[in-house]
């Protein structure tokens, strides 16, 4: 499907690496970077190629298109596995994440290929002001604690030129537990460093995204991990799948 997805939209072809299990990370650096096994190639792959469909199909909805872009960020990249499907793509990648374990194996696997950088945990990264068309971060806020999400939302409304767009995904929310709804947000784990789990509802989750951007829509996909698509501008205007 991702394959068909780059031949009908963009007149591209997949990349090599695109299924070279050597950028496959082993078990020893999933553990750390994403507490889950992504050490076998059929999970690696299929789920990095079912989130790329999604991505690419959310952005061409509202409007963008990863062609006409200069530079993209992959804010997080773990070991890669999104980040992988940009190859294809005349765009410069840059990413960044604050594990030494994920920059060592993907500098490895795509350093060629991308500008990688080793950041903190807070705020700033190392990039100008209105410097990226596209913002992708899988899989971290919904491992980042609700106080200090504003101040990231903030950063990366910095880095984005205007007009651009910033992918993210966060949890389920169909896990959120009951007795935190009305307070808008929940934390598990809070012990477990990057791997602890922060919720939030679709309200809380569009007021603190509204601060910055424009809220194009959230996407659910129960059990999978949902989405928020922003754009750097005015309003907060959202709708719900």
């Amino acid at each position: 499907m991702l394959r068909d997805l780059y031949r009908s939209h963009y007149r591209l072809e997949m990349h090599q690496v695109q299924s070279d299990e050597a950028i496959v990370p082993p078990k020893a650096v999933v553990d750390i970077v994403q507490g889950r096994s992504k050490d076998d190639p059929n999970t690696f792959f299929g789920t990095g190629y079912r989130t790329m469909v999604r991505f690419l199909t959310e952005l061409h909805t509202h409007g963008f298109n990863v062609s006409r872009m200069e530079r993209m960020l992959d804010f997080g990249f773990g070991t890669g596995r999104i980040l992988v499907h940009f190859l294809p793509f005349a765009i410069e990648r840059y990413g960044c994440d604050v594990t030494p374990e994920a920059y060592a194996w993907t500098s490895k696997t795509l350093g060629a290929h991308a500008q990688l950088n080793l950041t903190q945990l807070q705020p700033l990264l190392p990039f100008s002001e209105d410097f990226f068309d596209l913002i992708i971060a899988t899989s971290v806020f919904t491992h980042t604690p609700y106080a200090m999400q504003p101040g990231w939302i903030a950063e990366l409304h910095r880095i984005l030129k205007p007009g651009g767009c910033v992918l993210a995904t966060v949890q389920d929310f169909a896990k959120m537990p009951p007795e935190y709804l009305a307070r808008g947000w929940y934390e598990k784990c809070a012990n477990r460093g990057i791997h602890m789990r922060t919720f939030l509802t679709p309200t809380k989750l569009t007021e603190l995204w509204s601060s910055a951007f424009e809220v194009l829509q959230i996407y659910i996909y129960t059990p999978d991990q949902a989405h928020v698509i922003v754009r750097k501008g005015q309003g907060a205007g959202v709708t719900h799948r």
